[in-house]
């Protein structure tokens, strides 16, 4: 590409065979050689980066790439020797390649000063001119002009010559008396030993020979190196590895889980172990100096089938770090309980993190490899330095199988539930410890006959079919049992198949065999995101942002891999002039806020620039992790709840009755200058034989006004016009997501409400907020005794009075029942529905909701279900109803209750393609993704299976999302107007909002109606 050098430029654009070539890209094509480096291109796609006329020009500024041709400029004693013009327009294609990126245009700066001063012509400081500093270590300076061989530990390998030279170079300079070590500035007394001609650090030790017979330490006491006779150890080899010399494992172990879920061990024992808990899946036992310690837990988890079981976290420590990969956080991962984005880089690559097709891979470097897909596959891989010295449910990696069923108390089981059990960590709340499933090899073998046509199980083992040439490399029996058992256990879902035959395509890509496509459009279909497509073998890690800090692998595998012209950032494919910031190895999304340290607040820039300013909390404290995200600790809250026909709980825990149908404050501020809000709910209409549920909850907040309508948990009212949920509103100031069977509103300052849309809703405020609000939920200053107050500052005589004067005027309604229709409840009828079979279930000792009498009292929650009984002549869906209030309380304490619903008394029903669970967590499975700030309990509710995600109304496929922008979700294909009808935007499911401008004709006014907005 250099050409043949022969004074005649005019026949340098030559193939190898000498012939001419005109195309630029056919040259470059016709000198291109074989590389180990994986797929690359001859050409760019779509606009290949080009500049637009107007990004010319302000490039062209004196401000950017103009200051290379300025007369009066830095640079302006090179001009008469080398001509700027080049650089100058070379400048300006890559700022427009690269999005205007501040280090793009530094590089290219830097290129000009180099070649200047190579031909002795002293610069002026550019890089202060341009903004382009260099961060100099410390000990040291910057100066436009440094000598080219600075004075270094290795003195010895310095040429005369090089010393003799006149020109100098853009750098950084030791202080007097120092010399460079690497990138430090270093007394010439800490200097090392120089050995073979290459220097090490004091203490350092290296190969003294290549083939690894010979083990040197530099000595610091004699300055020199010595060295004594040594080899590799009988399981390992000498060889060069990413550029260090060093004995490598010549084979290594893998265990893996997979399925529901199916263990492998390090020495091929198989077995099925289904308990949630918390286990060693791997770690170092013995006790071995020699070998880097780890360990690798896993939890299993229930995702929308209670009898489904698989991988739902992986945690790995390692090095004094905890790096956790959840199945409720795809694409991202936990490092010491902050979420963080890949790729991620820890120390001198002592760990890295990356994504490679559709599994997160943890990399050590002295071996150790995890994989986890997020769903339901791990695998763990070490060395063959481990022999012998690991435990947990991997066995311990001594070459025999026999032994792999090794309790922790050093007794062998051929349980695998009590092998399982041994090795549990940690408990979670409702974790179990057994398999509860079981499946026996009778009932599986029909099944084998059932698999046709190559869909399912069976694919696996087609000698012609997409795996056949992997039969003689990776056993595909053990994972055909495996498919066929839990296809068995779960026929109607295809999560029982898939992950086991991804998991042989997995196996059959490590050992180096190039199988066929599989996956179909209506058989174990993967999604991508947009400006991405599905690729059997994919290369994520290298198409990904932040990568160029690490080695990316060259194995490839099967995920969603970026188009030509974009990067994969976290979970999108954007423009790679829209690739964000990697800053202290963390990798941050374009505009991305982050906190790296207590005190430090950060901002990802465009064009990779990272600014940072110093913060604190409101209190002037430090932040900290919550639930994975870095913020402000909130203070102690307290919680306000409203319930059935007339019960209330105040902040201060006084339970009183408003019998009264009308619309109430339940909370608002009343004095300090905290931020503002009012609650209010209005109550339905008596009749006779019902009770007064929760019509509508409104809160007003930020000048913006929500009202959520009882039985509508798929939209809220954002100042008349509805939204569909989440909501997430003021940048993040208010959100409005689903929750169990409710909805559940949540704001920047603490505030978070919840409302079942039904009959019951509860009002929680931080500590701030104490002696600073009224309603009925009281003024919250601890005190029991002064919680009815009045508006006026008196205290109300009574409940009912209380009740009356926090009621929203001008709307008619009734203060109590009407006297002669009361309802009653005779003391027979009281001593019934105390019991078990009733109200008593809330209140009983050994009920399942035993373990939460100590944190919410279950007192005025039963006294409201008596009375909500009495009042309906024992209507079971009220009584259901109240016992489902009390459920919510406890579970959004973070209580673990237990199970009270079955078939035949108070079911749940869920939509299609979701199932019953106790503790699901909606907020993190819909439509909108990660937007929204989930909470970290749990609620009872409908949890959409595998495959599907909630669009507010029902569980569908995610290929059939709308739209999420702005923090608003629109189904697919909706239209919508706004500015007031001045435009007019329509949801294209895969490009987003297409808006074009619009308005009324003449005969049509713009105005909402039913909370749209339309001409």
């Amino acid at each position: 590409l250099c050409g043949n050098s022969n004074g005649n430029p005019q026949d340098d654009a030559r193939a190898p065979n000498g012939s001419q070539v005109w195309n630029v890209v056919e040259l470059g094509r016709s000198w291109k050689v074989t590389s180990g480096s994986g797929r690359c291109q001859d050409t760019c796609d779509g606009d290949c980066g080009r500049c637009k006329w107007d990004q010319v020009v302000p490039y062209k500024a004196e401000s950017w790439c103009g200051v290379l041709s300025q007369h009066s400029g830095p640079f302006q004693l090179c001009h008469g020797a080398i001509s700027p013009n080049v650089y100058v327009k070379n400048c300006i294609h890559d700022l427009c390649a690269h999005g205007g990126h501040r280090t793009t245009l530094c590089r290219t700066l830097q290129a000009y000063a180099d070649d200047c001063q190579e031909k002795g012509i002293n610069i002026s400081d550019w890089r202060t001119t341009a903004g382009c500093p260099l961060i100099c270590p410390p000990n040291s300076t910057y100066t436009t002009c440094g000598p080219t061989c600075p004075p270094t530990c290795n003195i010895p390998a310095m040429r005369s010559s090089c010393a003799a030279t006149t020109t100098c170079v853009d750098t950084c300079v030791c202080d007097e008396g120092l010399v460079l070590d690497a990138n430090t500035c270093i007394p010439p007394s800490d200097c090392g030993c120089v050995f073979g001609g290459l220097l090490y650090g004091l203490g350092e030790e290296f190969w003294g020979d290549p083939t690894c017979t010979q083990r040197c330490v530099c000595d610091a006491e004699q300055r020199q190196a010595v060295c004594r006779n040594s080899s590799c150890g009988a399981e390992e080899e000498c060889r060069v590895e990413e550029g260090i010399q060093g004995c490598y494992p010549k084979v290594f172990g893998v265990c893996s889980a997979v399925g529901a879920t199916h263990y492998k061990t390090f020495d091929g024992g198989k077995f099925i172990f289904q308990g949630t808990c918390v286990y060693l899946f791997a770690g170092v036992c013995e006790d071995t100096s020699n070998l880097v310690g780890f360990q690798v837990l896993v939890q299993n988890g229930h995702r929308g089938d209670r009898l489904l079981s698989s991988i739902a976290m992986v945690t790995v420590k390692v090095y004094n770090k905890t790096i956790g990969i959840s199945w409720k956080h795809p694409g991202k991962i936990m490092i010491d309980e902050r979420l963080v984005n890949l790729p991620y880089l820890h120390g001198e690559r002592q760990i890295i993190v990356y994504r490679s097709g559709q599994d997160a891979v943890i990399e050590t470097d002295f071996g150790l490899v995890v994989t986890y897909d997020w769903h339901s596959h791990v695998t763990t891989t070490v060395p063959g330095g481990f022999t012998d010295a690991l435990c947990g449910l991997c066995g311990n990696f001594n070459g025999a199988a026999g032994d792999d069923m090794k309790m922790s108390n050093n007794h062998m089981t051929s349980d695998p539930d009590a092998f399982g059990s041994s090795w549990k960590v940690t408990d979670t709340p409702g974790c179990i410890e057994s398999s509860m499933t079981e499946c026996s090899g009778a009932a599986v073998a029909p099944r084998r006959q059932q698999e046709v046509s190559g869909m399912g199980c069976e694919i696996i083992l087609q000698k012609h079919g997409p795996f056949g040439v992997c039969h003689g490399h990776v056993d595909a029996n053990q994972y055909f049992q495996s498919c066929v058992r839990d296809f068995y256990l779960f026929p109607e879902r295809e999560d029982g198949m898939c992950p086991i035959i991804a998991s042989y395509a997995s196996a059959c890509q490590a050992a180096g065999v190039s199988i066929r496509q599989w996956r179909m459009n209506n058989f174990c279909y993967i999604p991508c995101p947009p400006n991405s497509s599905y690729e059997l073998c994919s290369h994520t890690c290298q198409r990904s942002c932040g990568a160029g800090s690490i080695t990316c692998p060259q194995r490839c595998r099967e995920g969603c891999t970026c188009h030509d012209g974009f990067a994969l950032s976290v979970d999108e494919c954007v423009p790679m002039s829209r690739c964000g910031c990697s800053h202290h190895g963390i990798y941050y999304k374009e505009e991305e806020t982050f906190f790296p340290t207590e005190h430090e607040k950060c901002q990802c820039l465009s064009g990779g620039v990272v600014e940072c300013q110093n913060t604190s909390c409101p209190d002037g404290g430090p932040g900290k992790v919550v639930d994975g995200v870095f913020q402000c600790p909130s203070a102690a809250s307290s919680t306000c709840i409203a319930t059935g026909d007339s019960a209330y709980v105040t902040f201060d825990g006084v339970a009183f009755s408003v019998p009264g149908t009308c619309s109430y404050i339940l909370s608002q501020t009343c004095t300090g200058d905290m931020t503002s809000f009012v609650v209010t709910v209005q109550k339905e209409a008596w009749r006779k034989g019902k009770v007064s549920g929760i019509q509508a909850l409104s809160v007003k907040v930020y000048g913006v006004n929500l009202t959520l309508s009882q039985g509508k948990r798929e939209d809220v009212m954002v100042d008349s016009i509805s939204h569909h949920l989440p909501a997430i509103l003021g940048g993040g100031q208010i959100q409005v997501y689903p929750h169990g069977t409710g909805v559940l509103l949540r704001t920047d300052f603490g505030l978070v409400v919840r409302y079942d849309l039904a009959q019951h809703v509860t009002v929680t405020v931080p500590q701030t907020y104490q002696g600073h609000l009224c309603g009925l939920c009281g003024n919250y200053n601890g005190q029991r005794d002064d919680d009815f107050h009045l508006s006026d500052g008196q205290l109300a005589p009574d409940a009912t009075a209380f009740g009356s004067a926090w009621k929203i005027k001008d709307m008619p309604c009734d203060d109590a029942c009407p006297q002669e229709e009361c309802p009653t409840c005779s003391k027979e009828k009281v001593v019934v529905l105390q019991k078990s079979n009733y109200c008593g279930l809330l209140t009983a000792p050994e009920g399942p909701f035993s373990s939460c009498h100590h944190v919410i009292d279950p007192t005025p929650y039963s006294q409201s279900c008596i009375h909500d009984l009495c009042v309906t002549g024992g209507d079971t869906g009220v009584l259901c109803q109240s016992i489902q209030s009390y459920v919510s309380v406890c579970q959004d304490a973070g209580v673990t209750v237990g199970s009270w619903r079955t078939p035949s008394f108070c079911p749940l029903p869920c939509a299609a393609n979701s199932t019953y669970s106790l503790c699901t967590n909606t907020c993190t499975n819909t439509c909108a993704g990660s937007a929204t700030t989930c909470p970290q309990t749990c609620a009872e509710g409908c949890q959409c299976q595998q495959g599907s995600v909630s669009d507010g109304q029902g569980c569908i496929p995610e290929e059939q999302c709308g739209c999420f922008e702005d923090g608003r979700y629109y189904k697919p294909h909706e239209v919508v107007f706004q500015d007031h009808c001045r435009r007019r935007c329509s949801c294209i499911p895969g490009q987003g909002l297409t808006c074009q401008d619009y308005s009324c004709t003449e005969d049509e006014s713009c105005e909402i109606r039913e909370g749209v907005l339309g001409c």
